[in-house]
């Protein structure tokens, strides 16, 4: 008997760590940064020393992805960007500041090619004013970090427009953690508390077989039982966000924009619009949806030319439609 039962657990943990090696090998299961080759991104809990979700401050480093390599130089305020003293000193040019995530900072492509630096290349060129403008998109941020370094150090360019980008991902986000309770009196942020279980989804690929296929948990760490409560909550909490930017821009005199824009991924599959967040925002008089715009462009040209397949975001071609986009949905406003 006990020659039977040692059998059976030398038979079923060889059977584990085989289906183990199959599913890492497969790729199935990977997260979205483990196909991009790094490590596992933790969800929930994540703590941060600080307000403001950028790179190290006067830093500089080689990002490197499975399809590109770039080199990104960071000022004083952690963005990509030039030193604070261009924008400061300037009090010529009408000065226009970018707010977003990962696609605003320009993901996948090298400084000169975000949409931020198309958009002002062709909005200089084309109009008899001049704009200088800067992005404090930062890979990661939500319109919560969007606001409290606009609100705590980006005042300090004094800027005329905000344009302030957001897409679905926003959601995750703020699912994972939280609105303002986030950040803590000690200029720390913390996240929210999610499953005890995380820590054996990050090691173990069957036991994320285990809660994906048993318990429907997405790769998200939500299960389907309660998504669409997670994501109502969270497009609530967005909202409420978006509002006092507003009316703090308002307060400010300065102008506001919102940009809600469809990822790479979305316009592949032609389904997946952030319909709860669209209806909420869309009667709002800052609020400009892209969707249409990029759906009626790219039934013309080619998305597969423009954004990285592994990556999933654009690329310099792609980043310079989405610029030509933004300025011609801000032309029909208010932008001037």
């Amino acid at each position: 008997m006990k020659l039977f039962l040692i059998k059976f657990f030398v038979s079923t943990l060889l059977f584990f760590i085989s289906f183990e090696i199959f599913l890492r090998i497969s790729g199935k299961y990977k997260t979205n940064s483990e196909r991009n080759g790094k490590n596992y991104s933790l969800k929930f809990k994540v703590k941060k020393p600080t307000w403001y979700y950028t790179n190290k401050p006067n830093s500089s480093r080689i990002k490197k992805e499975k399809e590109w390599q770039y080199f990104n130089q960071y000022n004083e305020f952690g963005n990509r960007e030039k030193s604070i003293d261009n924008f400061i000193n300037d009090t010529i040019s009408i000065k226009v500041l970018c707010l977003g995530d990962s696609f605003t900072e320009g993901d996948g492509a090298p400084y000169d090619s975000s949409w931020v630096r198309q958009f002002e290349r062709e909005i200089n060129s084309k109009d008899n004013l001049r704009f200088k403008i800067y992005n404090a998109g930062a890979c990661g941020s939500d319109v919560f970090y969007n606001h409290k370094i606009f609100t705590n150090k980006l005042m300090s360019l004094k800027p005329k427009i905000v344009i302030e980008c957001i897409n679905s991902t926003d959601i995750n986000d703020v699912i994972w953690r939280g609105g303002n309770e986030r950040f803590n009196s000690d200029g720390t942020v913390s996240g929210k508390a999610g499953p005890n279980w995380e820590f054996f989804y990050c090691f173990s690929h069957v036991f994320r077989v285990f809660m994906n296929v048993f318990y429907k948990y997405n790769e998200n760490l939500i299960s389907e039982n309660n998504l669409l409560l997670n994501e109502k909550t969270a497009v609530s909490l967005i909202v409420s966000q978006v509002e006092q930017t507003a009316q703090f821009c308002l307060n400010h005199h300065i102008e506001y924009h919102l940009i809600l824009h469809p990822l790479p991924t979305e316009l592949i599959k032609g389904n997946s619009q952030p319909i709860e967040l669209i209806q909420q925002l869309i009667q709002k008089p800052y609020v400009s949806t892209l969707f249409t715009s990029f759906n009626n462009y790219y039934k013309k040209n080619d998305l597969l030319k423009e954004y990285w397949i592994v990556n999933k975001h654009f690329n310099s071609k792609g980043y310079l439609t989405m610029g030509h986009i933004i300025l011609n949905e801000l032309k029909l406003n208010t932008l001037k």
